[in-house]
């Protein structure tokens, strides 16, 4: 199973996050941060934005709103159509044209990138620790979503910490063999 990372590899990793994040934390509203379909309720009789209702939000807090549009767009659980994905950026930044675009996408990509390596790494722990392997099936998503995610500028403090951390091939879930029944 390996070992416990040491407080030298904590604190390189809390170092890289703080430094990938930083540029964005003048931006703070209120996220969800588990924004995904499963948290998404239809309410018949309700119309237009309140037409969809919220569910598990016992982790919001307040957080860059890029975070909550990354769960939606880059769903941890299933593959979300390119198109769609485009379709609600664009729709995201016409109904907010004060946005600046480029500043928001490069929050997006930090968000992606710790959002995707928390996932990838709960995936690990729901199986080791809470006997639910099935959860490991979403790992290579998350994997896949964060390599996307570190190709962007802003990602940079992490991308070097993962670099020399955690390189590349071993970038992915434990085998499932391997894995408690």
């Amino acid at each position: 199973m390996g070992s416990a990372p040491g407080d030298d590899l904590r604190a390189g990793l809390d170092a890289a996050l703080r430094a990938m994040l930083a540029p964005f934390a003048d931006t703070q509203g209120f996220v969800h941060r588990d924004y995904f379909p499963a948290n998404l309720m239809r309410l018949e009789a309700r119309a237009g934005a309140r037409r969809t209702g919220l569910l598990d939000f016992q982790d919001a807090g307040l957080g860059h709103p890029a975070y909550d549009l990354v769960s939606l767009v880059q769903d941890a659980r299933r593959d979300v159509a390119t198109a769609a994905r485009d379709a609600a950026l664009e729709r995201y930044f016409a109904a907010r044209p004060s946005v600046a675009r480029d500043d928001f996408t490069a929050a997006m990509a930090a968000c992606a990138a710790q959002r995707h390596l928390r996932v990838a790494a709960l995936w690990v722990r729901l199986s080791r620790r809470d006997n639910k392997p099935h959860y490991l099936v979403h790992g290579p998503r998350c994997w896949r979503l964060l390599g996307e995610a570190l190709e962007h500028p802003a990602t940079t403090p992490l991308r070097l910490w993962l670099d020399a951390a955690l390189p590349r091939h071993l970038r992915r879930n434990p085998d499932a063999a391997k894995e408690p029944a």
